[in-house]
């Protein structure tokens, strides 16, 4: 038992002191040959001449001994053993390695050997061994990377990596032995601490290349190191103004949300004093002026209510807080509601209008109170923009599993190179009619806002002059709802919306138009037929 224990340490030793000589020979032979790696058979011929050497180191001076001092044996034997090492190492590299003319003879079209000049490459240039250790060193930019190494030669890369990049480098390196080709990655170099170094640490990228042996083992790693510590200052910097652009929106929507609400408070008080003046509770006003004045109030202060109403609700879209109570209820009478609240303003305004729903429109599943401000928004901007003796026509189809609702006028039209521009708050297309008319141009906005929370589209054509169509499709099941609640993408509702390209129409007629027209209903009365004059002069 003991005697196998001997054996095994001696075993063990044995292959310690191979493992250690093999190092030591694969890292000289490295410096005295051209290639980065030596090969095993270079590496055993080493060996065998070192260890034919050992014994002679101390026989030669020995035997030498017995002729001379030991003062001039010593030296001499060990001299001779030296020189006879270095020489019987060439010999036997050169009779193991085959001679670059040799190759030629053999295979008269295989290139030439090459050596790589380093210096012809940006940056630094590095060439690693199988175990990352640093055998030459070159880059047009070398001597800017020298500050932040650590005397890179003849040792392992990983020690010039931050402690916290490291375990991404070994990553790295470990896929290049695992049979990738290349691999890119970006770390931090540790700079040592000295007074002409600025900055502790160095933003870098590698690229790194794979060489290989004949049976497919990692032979060599060539590494190009870039400085991209401008590139990193430009990323923190682009980091720091999306913090900086998020803060001044979120103060913009608080500012917003907080100047409305104190708004409401004085408005609400001066509409109910108007009414009660106007009511004549408190006995008759006897100068009809003053009736006028309190008209004029009431309608003025209507207004500015509308405005607050329409900035709180953009806030909360904005914020991602508008909350839809959807719930199933008839489209039809909806629009008709929405047609009565509006009839006055559109006979002052000597404006037919008329309304068109095909029979097949049931119940949708939608928040009522969302689809009625669409509607609102989309008649009274309709009723604004068109002048006496124009039609207003809205209309209301099924197709497929959507509602596809239509609001067309022949008012004054949108300009092509401004109809881009609708959508944003408080912006208005500008035309010979807009300073005429009142508005911050929000609705749009809220329009097109309240669609995306409902999962819908939308679409709008128009042509200067002659008229304008607006289109909004939403899915009759509330099924659009459901999904932006499920994914989340009411945070990301894009607010304010703009147009994009699918979304503006030239003027052609739409296959939406077709279905719309295709699924009217009857309606009573002289109205019957109107949405032919405005969408005619849009398609025409």
């Amino acid at each position: 038992m003991l005697r196998k224990f001997r054996v095994q340490v001696l075993s063990k030793i044995t292959d310690w002191a191979q493992a250690f000589v093999d190092e030591a020979v694969t890292r000289k032979v490295a410096r005295i040959v051209v290639s980065a790696e030596p090969s095993h058979a270079e590496v055993a011929a080493a060996r065998r001449v070192i260890m034919t050497c050992l014994p002679a180191l101390v026989l030669l001076p020995l035997g030498l001994s017995f002729l001379q001092g030991a003062a001039v044996a010593l030296p001499l034997g060990f001299a001779i053993v030296v020189a006879t090492f270095l020489v019987a190492v060439l010999a036997s590299l050169r009779m193991v390695r085959p001679s670059p003319l040799n190759n030629q003879d053999e295979d008269p079209f295989a290139p030439a050997p090459t050596k790589i000049d380093l210096g012809l490459f940006p940056g630094l240039a590095l060439v690693l061994d199988g175990q990352g250790c640093v055998l030459q060193m070159g880059g047009r930019d070398v001597d800017s990377f020298l500050p932040a190494l650590r005397d890179p030669l003849g040792r392992t890369f990983i020690d010039q990596v931050h402690v916290t990049d490291r375990i991404a480098f070994v990553r790295a390196f470990d896929s290049l032995r695992q049979g990738e080709d290349r691999m890119r990655l970006s770390l931090r170099l540790g700079r040592p601490h000295s007074d002409d170094v600025v900055g502790t640490l160095m933003a870098v990228s590698l690229d790194m290349a794979v060489g290989r042996d004949a049976d497919g083992r990692l032979a060599s790693v060539f590494v190009q190191v870039l400085d991209c510590t401008h590139e990193q200052d430009m990323a923190e910097q682009l980091v720091r103004l999306e913090a900086d652009l998020q803060n001044a929106h979120e103060m913009k929507s608080r500012f917003l949300a907080a100047a409305s609400h104190e708004l409401r408070t004085p408005l609400n008080a001066i509409l109910g004093f108007s009414d009660i003046l106007m009511g004549d509770y408190f006995g008759r006003m006897e100068d009809e002026r003053h009736r006028e004045y309190v008209r004029l109030i009431r309608q003025s202060g209507g207004h500015l209510l509308s405005v607050v109403n329409s900035m709180l609700d953009m806030c909360r879209i904005e914020a991602g807080r508008y909350e839809l109570l959807v719930e199933p209820f008839t489209l039809s009478e909806t629009i008709y509601d929405c047609e009565k609240m509006l009839a006055l303003q559109a006979r002052e305004k000597g404006v037919r209008l008329t309304s068109r729903i095909g029979r097949n429109v049931g119940e949708l599943h939608a928040d009522p109170r969302a689809v009625r401000q669409i509607l609102i928004n989309l008649v009274g901007n309709a009723i604004k923009f068109t002048e006496a003796g124009g039609v207003i026509t809205v209309d209301a189809a099924r197709s497929d599993q959507n509602l596809l609702i239509s609001v067309s006028d022949t008012g004054i039209g949108i300009e092509q190179d401004k109809i881009r521009t609708l959508g944003e708050p408080f912006v208005q297309v500008q035309s010979d009619y807009n300073r005429q008319y009142d508005g911050v141009g929000l609705g749009l906005s809220l329009v097109k806002g309240l669609v995306a929370l409902h999962g819908g589209e939308f679409k709008i054509s128009s042509r200067h002059g002659e008229g304008t169509v607006v289109e909004i499709s939403l899915p009759m099941d509330g099924s659009g709802v459901s999904r932006i609640e499920a994914t989340g993408e009411s945070q990301h509702i894009e607010f304010p919306p703009r147009l994009q390209a699918s979304m503006v129409n030239t003027g052609q007629t739409t296959g939406n138009d077709s279905a719309l027209g295709a699924q009217e209903g009857p309606r009573k009365g002289p109205q019957e037929g109107l949405n032919g004059d405005a969408k005619a002069k849009i398609a025409g």
